[in-house]
């Protein structure tokens, strides 16, 4: 129980309404998309690199199903500050207190007072975790439409979309769909071992921050089961983008706090498990 809590509020403060997307519209003319994977790999890398520190007002709507199986949404409203390439804090109120954090080597969530609950681990075991932590804190800034691609991947295409496969031993793990007209992500969506959608990310309303560079205002992101039906998600809206002033880019605002004083504390152990420490 939990361990669903905790996947279901990393997925809204990470960056991941519920009956429906909220894709941004496709150019109406015809985009040739690139003819390699060299050229897409070389245009979404320099995208990467020109993103800047940024601070956000994000509101998120929560949204799952419940054991009698009724939805339950919930709203959480907060502010976001982001160091590529990954540092990342969201703090908000909702249950109280509300905290998600990511530094270089470790990640955090907690929630005070109504559930009194710590969660933390390293960020190197949850790379291990991808079949229970689709979205884990190593690779949040893909919510952002930040994603790390590389030659060893499959290009094809279809209408105004390239579309970019990650296959690992056969199998395919991730996709990217791009908009071959502006060439900013419009979804990206996770495998499970099956090859079965387990998560999507759509990604829409792109917005230039004070540098310029475009930032998706919008993410929608939802759990699948293995019948296709969306168990859990998360609609984010970003507003009120600036670059993080370097006097704000302090290392010590994305120092884990201390678990000290709550009430359950759980770590990510090395079965892919939230285990509560004495």
């Amino acid at each position: 129980m939990k361990y669903g809590i905790f996947t279901i509020l990393l997925a809204a403060v990470a960056l991941c309404g519920c009956q429906g997307s909220q894709r941004r519209d496709v150019v109406d003319m015809d985009c040739p998309g690139k003819t390699t994977i060299d050229e897409a790999v070389r245009l979404l890398t320099l995208q990467k690199q020109n993103v800047q520190p940024l601070v956000a007002v994000a509101s998120c709507t929560i949204s799952w199903r419940q054991s009698d199986g009724r939805e339950k949404d919930e709203n959480v409203d907060g502010r976001l500050k982001f160091i590529p390439p990954n540092m990342l804090i969201f703090q908000g109120n909702k249950f109280g207190k509300v905290q998600f954090g990511t530094n270089e080597t470790e990640f955090w969530l907690l929630v005070e007072p109504e559930l009194d609950t710590y969660w933390w681990g390293n960020k190197a075991q949850a790379d291990q975790c991808v079949e229970t932590m689709l979205i884990n804190p190593t690779n949040i800034a893909e919510a952002l439409g930040i994603v790390e691609v590389t030659t060893d991947w499959k290009l094809s295409h279809r209408g105004n979309y390239d579309i970019l496969d990650l296959i690992l031993d056969g199998k395919k793990v991730k996709r990217v769909y791009i908009n071959t007209c502006d060439y900013l992500i419009d979804t990206i969506e996770y495998f499970d071992a099956d090859e079965m959608k387990q998560v999507s990310i759509e990604l829409s309303e792109y917005t230039p921050g004070d540098n310029g560079i475009m930032v998706p205002s919008r993410i929608w992101a939802g759990y699948f089961n293995k019948q296709g039906i969306d168990e859990s998600s998360v609609e984010i809206e970003l507003k009120q983008f600036r670059v993080l002033a370097p006097e704000k880019q302090r290392k010590n605002l994305f120092v884990r706090p201390s678990p000290d004083g709550y009430k359950e504390v759980f770590r990510l152990n090395e079965q892919c498990e939230f285990e509560l420490v004495e």
